[in-house]
């Protein structure tokens, strides 16, 4: 059965994102309460895909804290603003277990750090019982390692599931030359190749994910999630958002 690891970016489970213009490439602002409609949603949407893949999902923490907004404000120490980061991810990949459970999918929650007395540890043992007893498994706490981001930890996941694709689930409804939003001739990709993505500095992929895609020949998939029924469109459309290859 294939696999696929969804990145879910932490601000779609809050309330206002789908206010957000879509074509932006930036991520936005923190946003306060969480969207339980939504949230619902998107588990109906996975349980539908449940039958045809391996699930892994990686979840930002960026509705709680974000240390490239909050962290610089509170003029914090990088290593312990990504600290912050990665433990709320923690309590988002909590919350979006429960939210599966109630659409009676089984999952399981893994940390990059040790938490044992909330979630366990990731390892490859955990990981491979999981894909074989067909739970979703949920990736929380980042590399475990301040200076790397989600994207990263997204490719890092992917290979240890044996995905050769990562949906990298957002507000923005594909790649653009530049922010669409202040630039009207911004031009949407389709199809970009790895390089092209670093040649031109494109903001929307962090670079070290890139290079990490690319050298295990990971495609990154880049859509809004927002969209109805989004991540059933991803399944079916291989032209739905951009990707990279």
């Amino acid at each position: 059965m294939e696999s696929v690891l969804i990145k879910l970016s932490g601000e779609f489970l809050c309330n206002a994102n789908s206010q957000n213009h879509e074509g932006s490439n930036t991520e936005g602002n923190n946003t306060i309460g969480f969207d339980h409609a939504r949230l619902k949603n998107f588990a109906e949407q996975i349980k539908k895909l449940a039958p045809n893949y391996n699930i892994g999902i990686v979840i930002g923490g960026g509705n709680f804290f974000r240390a490239s907004k909050q962290g610089k404000q509170l003029k914090m120490h990088q290593p312990n603003a990504d600290s912050v980061g990665m433990l709320a991810t923690v309590m988002n990949g909590m919350i979006l277990q429960d939210i599966l459970k109630q659409v009676n999918l089984e999952s399981v929650v893994l940390s990059a750090f040790l938490i044992d007395s909330i979630v366990p540890r990731i390892n490859q043992t955990l990981i491979d019982s999981a894909l074989n007893e067909n739970k979703i498994i949920i990736f929380v706490g980042g590399t475990g390692n301040p200076f790397f981001t989600t994207d990263t930890n997204a490719v890092l996941r992917a290979l240890q599931i044996g995905a050769k694709q990562i949906w990298k689930a957002t507000k923005v409804d594909g790649i653009y030359s530049s922010d669409p939003v202040v630039d009207n001739k911004a031009k949407k990709f389709k199809n970009i190749e790895y390089a092209k993505v670093l040649e031109n500095n494109l903001k929307i992929i962090d670079p070290t994910a890139i290079t990490l895609a690319a050298g295990n020949n990971v495609k990154i998939r880049v859509f809004n999630v927002f969209e109805k029924d989004a991540l059933l469109k991803a399944s079916k459309d291989l032209n739905f958002g951009s990707t990279i290859s």
